[in-house]
Order: C-alpha cells, then structure tokens, then sequence
C-alpha cells in the first residue's frame, strides 16, 4: 500500500497555490483537491468514488454561482437566505472530501500522530490544500536526500 510521495505526488509551490486559492474564490482549492485525488487514485488502492468527486463539483459550482447571484442582488436578502441550503450541504462535500484526502495522504507517508508528514487535522481545516502540498513537498525532500 504505501508507495512513496515520489511515485504519486509532484512538488508544487505553497505561495502559488495560495494567491490561486484566493485569486479565484476557491476554485483553484476544489481543482487541486481534485488533482490529489486523481493521483491517489491512479496510484494506489485507496480509491475515492468518482461519483463523490462529482457530487463535490456540482455542488461547489452551484454554491459558488448562488453565492455570487447573491452578492449582485444583495439589496435582496431573500435570494442570499434561500441559497444557505445549498452552501451548508456544498461545505459538508467540501469537508468530507478533504478529510478522506487528508486521511489517503496520512496512510500514503505511513505517518501517526505526532510525526514529521502527519497532517493535523486542526491545520488542515484551516489550510486544506497549501497544509497539504507543504507537507507532500516535505516528503519529497526527505525521500530526495
């Protein structure tokens, strides 16, 4: 099971994908989610359903486009109140997946609590995707030297 971050996982910039994060409202977060869960896939058994990542999408598309309908018309309060629904089960998607990502990457380092590659659950609620890539640009430069 466990092959090592340099047989899935690529080094990518932390600063680039936090100006991307912000730059583009979330997106480019669900996008490199995405990305980790497509090489989690292709090279290991720990699969995430295709049809979750999807599921995620949607609703994140479909939160986000509410949200900014909301914020042109925001002298009408009653469009930003009746799209929360959708935002609250977008962010239970949104959170699941990062936790079953945090957890994938977590078996992938063969780390436990308290080690080096450990991902706090705490921080990664935080940072979701920078915590992440930081620590997998930590593991390929420990299995570089």
């Amino acid at each position: 099971m466990k092959k090592g971050f340099s047989d899935i996982f690529e080094t990518d910039s932390v600063f680039k994908i936090l100006i991307l994060c912000v730059l583009t409202i979330g997106s480019y977060l669900i996008y490199k989610l995405y990305r980790f869960t497509s090489q989690i896939n292709q090279h290991t058994e720990l699969k995430i359903p295709n049809l979750f990542i999807a599921t995620a999408v949607v609703l994140f598309i479909i939160s986000l486009g509410s949200l900014i309908y909301s914020l042109a018309n925001y002298h009408d309060l009653t469009i930003l109140k009746s799209s929360i629904g959708i935002h609250a089960i977008s962010s239970a998607f949104d959170v699941t997946w990062v936790i079953m990502v945090r957890n994938r990457i977590n078996l992938i380092a063969g780390s436990n609590k308290g080690d080096n590659l450990w991902l706090n659950p705490f921080i990664t609620s935080i940072f979701h995707v920078i915590y992440m890539q930081h620590k997998i640009n930590q593991g390929l430069a420990k299995n570089a030297i």
